[in-house]
């Protein structure tokens, strides 16, 4: 179940383990009670626009559903996907009633639980930034899998401009470890565009994408074609 496209360019080696269910379980239980944590994120309102009508979404990381009930309240058939089951028990009670389909797995476990072209739109946000290099282009392309043809992918990701960026060890260009098995990757619109461009054709790569938690507005938006 595997993409027929080949990497556009060498893959340095600096192979980790993803983090762990338990470890989102304990990050979610820490976002309980924040103002933004049941508010549509901008990014999902910036590209919603942007779905066919009535389209098979998959929200890849989706933690507490925000964008998930967003989605499904304005006409899309939403399928949720997270590798924290404590995440998914929270999701918004509108949610639940718009019959989000809920699936615990991890973007990093292959292949996605998915049959390939199921997708309209495959939407991440803030999700795909925290694995190593060959793990993050087959998590690519596994979005590139399940999207049927004219699909259309939706990342955001932490950029090199975040103010975190270089802190705790390096595990390799632009990758840190911040503590034991808390791993992140940061980008630049040249390493997103060079580590998608022949799965996906970009409509908008920028790098001023902007959250309700964070005072930095420098997240990069990728919204791209599936490539044929």
């Amino acid at each position: 179940m595997s993409s027929t496209s080949k990497p556009a360019h060498t893959l340095p080696l600096e192979i980790t383990e993803p983090m762990t269910a338990t470890f989102w379980n304990t990050k979610h239980r820490s976002y309980r009670g924040t103002d933004w944590i049941r508010t549509p994120t901008y990014f999902a309102q910036e590209v919603v626009g942007r779905f066919p009508p009535g389209s098979a979404v998959l929200d890849a990381g989706c933690g507490q559903g925000q964008d998930s009930a967003y989605f499904a309240a304005a006409g899309h058939r939403v399928t949720a996907m997270d590798h924290s089951d404590f995440a998914l028990a929270q999701f918004p009670e509108e949610a639940l009633s718009a019959s989000v389909r809920r699936v615990t797995a991890s973007l990093a476990d292959f292949p996605h639980p998915f049959d390939d072209r199921s997708f309209d739109v495959v939407y991440a946000h803030l999700s795909v930034h925290y694995f190593d290099l060959p793990t993050t282009r087959e998590i690519m392309t596994e979005f590139q899998r399940v999207l049927r043809p004219g699909g259309l992918l939706c990342v955001m990701v932490n950029s090199v401009d975040d103010p975190e960026c270089g802190e705790g060890r390096q595990l390799g260009p632009d990758y840190y470890e911040l503590e034991p098995g808390d791993t992140k990757r940061y980008f630049s619109r040249r390493t997103l565009y060079d580590l998608t461009s022949d799965l996906f054709v970009p409509y908008l790569l920028e790098q001023h994408g902007r959250t309700h938690k964070d005072p930095h507005q420098s997240f990069v938006r990728l919204v791209a074609e599936r490539n044929e």
